[in-house]
């Protein structure tokens, strides 16, 4: 059965809204203090991995089981805005951590009438992503699938209007794989930290770089580096 969002829309205050404003600000200056002080814990690591040829995140990596690493203020708001430019009513995001960026999408879900799904695999972040997007007010446009994105999306109905990949970057062509035939026509697919795991990102900003795939795409230098995608399937 295809995607059948009965929700009409908000026609709200967006990200002007009191709940999400607070939500968000409260959640960035939280994030802010954190990962200040995972980076400081895994700084050895950081330096061993400049004479590896390692990234600075793949670094780190061991280290930020717990931490934030959300996404900017200016990125989240630019996803929001394409979201409502598009009209998009199914969203997705693979990797929504503590639900930040969950939140900024699940905004938008609102004001067009749709729906937001996230995944996270740890039961803590995903329990707390929930959390915070009911204290944002948007827990009726929105939800958590907790477990393997793999697992968890595999039923998901479509056809999906906008995806975002922003978690372990090996799972990010095998989950834009899962979701491709779902895929509206002219859909938006956003991928985060193409630069800061550039290696290991490689051959997924190979595959959407391959028009013959069905995507056209750029590469944006925002944060730690964003790839933007459009579907245009051949048929």
């Amino acid at each position: 059965m295809p995607f059948d969002c009965r929700q009409t829309g908000h026609a709200g205050n967006g990200l002007n809204d009191a709940d999400v404003a607070h939500t968000l600000k409260h959640l960035h200056h939280a994030a802010s203090g954190r990962d200040a002080l995972v980076f400081a814990r895994a700084l050895p690591a950081i330096i061993a991995g400049k004479f590896t040829g390692r990234s600075t995140f793949e670094a780190a990596e061991p280290y930020l089981a717990k931490a934030y690493i959300p996404v900017s203020e200016e990125f989240g708001r630019f996803m929001y805005l394409t979201a409502l430019s598009r009209g998009a009513r199914n969203i997705v995001e693979f990797g929504s951590s503590y639900g930040i960026s969950s939140i900024y999408l699940a905004a938008a879900a609102r004001e067009t009438g749709g729906f937001f799904t996230g995944t996270e695999k740890d039961p803590d972040k995903a329990r707390i992503a929930l959390e915070n997007l009911s204290d944002a007010g948007l827990s009726r446009w929105s939800d958590i699938r907790e477990g393997d994105a793999l697992e968890s999306l595999a039923p998901l109905e479509g056809p999906v209007d906008f995806l975002f990949l922003d978690g372990w970057k090996d799972l990010y062509i095998p989950v834009l794989k899962l979701i491709e035939p779902k895929l509206a026509p002219g859909a938006v697919i956003f991928a985060d930290n193409v630069h800061s795991f550039r290696k290991t990102l490689k051959p997924f900003v190979d595959y959407i770089s391959d028009v013959s795939n069905g995507y056209e795409t750029t590469i944006l230098d925002i944060g730690s580096g964003v790839s933007l995608s459009v579907w245009r399937p051949a048929n």
